[in-house]
């Protein structure tokens, strides 16, 4: 027998006991910030040099300099290709454009070719991509293992998008982030990776009426151009180019306020501090600097060096790293980050200090066959002789693009630390350096006829 005051302590530790170790109910719902989340945010056409935090003077990006403040902001990030397609691509397998096979209007990804989204599922992450590009989605066949895949080409026909601004009717990005919206409505899972596209700042250009206000300036009485040509007859008098660029400064900044629309719906979720978010660009876009408009098959600064904006866990707050990456370095720290193995992927880890020696870009599309490749401080094109009959299949007139060479090599060489505009090229007194970087991309290409595999 124990004292009553006995029993009462023994009961009451008991209980406590039972409080302390009783365990979790099975059907108890897990908190949003348990839940993992990585992120590609990829925004078409927007070079580096027309972003705040870039060191642009007009207020194109304050959401996205803000969001460069809290994570790292890499200054020497390049494309692996000058357009959409195969570009994406590459973002989305890790894998170099000559490699993946992606690389004209009328191809798609190998079926041999392994997605980053693939992979992740394998870890488990359930996998969702919207796109307001179908260059950058199933034209493509890159929806490859994706659980839900949204683009203009399947699922968004034209009486569905509502308003929209630019690039001939495609979604804006209110549409494509408020389809995101509604997904994290409905998704729950544990492991999630999302893939955004927004094509706002695409040609032809358009925005908001009160955006490009804004950029054109209420005082501007010239005539508005929407659109230019690549090569030819594009010598545009100062109010249209200024139009021009003003209205893709508009598509930039109506991006940059659908992308905080984006992290304010993940702040309201508890979502946003924990994940992993990348932001960057498929490519950027010429204005006339080198006699050249628009993208697609240059390889000058303005083309294909472009932004990369990187926070989450491993990232430090206020960090710009000035290696040279990729879009094949950020495929790569997705899988890692993820926790899954990237194989054969051609990229680097970016939470690690290791860095490449170059990037390589390529185009081969038209019967143009064009590389470039940079280094520490050297870049180095190489366009070959082009493929004639495969050239006036599609472009019709060899004049069409003056600048390609159907009988010889055509080498650039610029020094990019002294010459940052390119403007001089050095080919006929090549450093070293440069030298080896030729080498170095001649023997790339030389191999390059192997496809990926499994």
């Amino acid at each position: 027998m124990f004292p009553r005051s006995s029993k009462f302590i023994l009961g009451a530790c008991a209980l406590l006991l039972f409080t302390t170790v009783a365990p979790r109910p099975s059907h108890a719902k897990k908190k949003p910030k348990d839940r993992e989340l990585v992120v590609l945010f990829l925004i078409d056409a927007v070079r580096a040099d027309h972003m705040g935090s870039y060191g642009y003077e007009r207020p194109t990006t304050p959401n996205l300099d803000v969001f460069a403040s809290e994570g790292v902001r890499y200054t020497r990030m390049y494309t692996n290709a000058p357009w959409t397609r195969p570009s994406t691509v590459s973002f989305l397998t890790g894998y170099s454009a000559s490699r993946h096979r992606t690389e004209t209007g009328k191809t798609k990804l190998p079926e041999t070719v392994t997605t980053l989204a693939q992979r992740l599922k394998k870890q488990g992450y359930f996998t969702a991509g919207f796109t307001a590009n179908g260059n950058g989605g199933s034209l493509a066949g890159i929806e490859k293992g994706f659980d839900v895949f949204e683009d203009p080409s399947k699922t968004y026909p034209r009486k569905k998008r509502g308003k929209t601004y630019c690039c001939n009717g495609l979604p804006s990005g209110e549409f494509i982030v408020d389809r995101v919206s509604r997904f994290l409505d409905r998704n729950k899972a544990d492991k999630l990776f999302l893939f955004i596209f927004l094509v706002d700042p695409h040609d032809p250009y358009g925005a908001p009426p009160e955006l490009e206000e804004m950029f054109l300036g209420k005082d501007f009485k010239g005539k508005i151009r929407r659109h230019a040509l690549w090569e030819r007859n594009n010598d545009y008098p100062p109010d249209e180019r200024f139009s021009l660029v003003a209205l893709y400064d508009a598509g930039i900044r109506y991006s940059d306020e659908n992308f905080k629309r984006f992290t304010d719906d993940l702040k309201k979720r508890g979502l946003y501090d924990k994940a992993t978010i990348m932001v960057s660009a498929d490519h950027g876009e010429g204005f006339g600097e080198h006699g050249f408009y628009l993208h697609a098959h240059h390889f000058w600064e303005e083309v294909i060096h472009v932004p990369l904006l990187v926070r989450g866990p491993g990232f430090s707050p206020g960090t710009v790293d000035p290696r040279l990456v990729d879009s094949l370095d950020v495929a790569v720290t997705i899988a890692e980050t993820a926790g899954v193995s990237p194989g054969d992927m051609e990229g680097y880890d970016l939470r690690k200090p290791a860095a490449r020696p170059h990037v390589i870009s390529e185009y081969n599309e038209f019967g143009i066959h064009r590389q470039a490749i940079v280094g520490p401080r050297y870049k180095v094109i190489w366009q070959r002789p082009a493929d004639e009959e495969w050239y006036l299949r599609e472009a019709k007139k060899k004049e069409f693009f003056p600048s390609v060479s159907f009988d010889k090599d055509v080498i650039h060489v610029f020094d990019l630390e002294k010459d940052p505009q390119e403007k001089h090229s050095l080919h006929a007194q090549m450093p070293p350096e440069a030298k080896a970087l030729l080498e170095t991309l001649r023997a790339f290409v030389k191999k390059s006829d192997t496809l990926a595999e499994r």
